[in-house]
């Protein structure tokens, strides 16, 4: 069985109380919001009403408060990339250790058969 989908009216009633909500809460509107509120998917919802959100509700979301400094967004930036590289090398080393450890016991399992 398929559900209906809202009509265009419907859909630009959500776009208005999200955009509200938002306003009021101090949040930022997002589609997210508008497609929970009409309790429909992601993709059915840029599939049939992708043109509402551009003309509609994309250029009605305020633009960010307080941008963030570039110096300072560069620094934690630059801190978490060097954080996940050495994450990384540890996990690849980790995989290899497991890669080694797998190897032998397919070997040994293969000797007692």
């Amino acid at each position: 069985m398929k559900r209906l989908l809202p009509d265009t009216e419907t859909v630009k009633a959500a776009i208005g109380t999200v955009l509200e909500q938002a306003l009021a809460a101090g949040r930022r509107p997002t589609v997210t919001a508008v497609e929970r509120h009409l309790g429909i998917p992601h993709a059915t919802f840029h599939r049939h009403y992708r043109d509402l959100a551009e003309e509609h509700f994309l250029p009605r979301v305020p633009a960010p408060a307080h941008p963030a400094p570039a110096e300072t967004i560069s620094g934690r930036t630059e801190e978490n990339l060097s954080r996940l590289r050495r994450e990384n090398a540890d996990l690849r080393r980790t995989l290899a250790l497991y890669e080694e450890a797998i190897r032998q016991l397919t070997l040994e399992n293969d000797a007692l058969r």
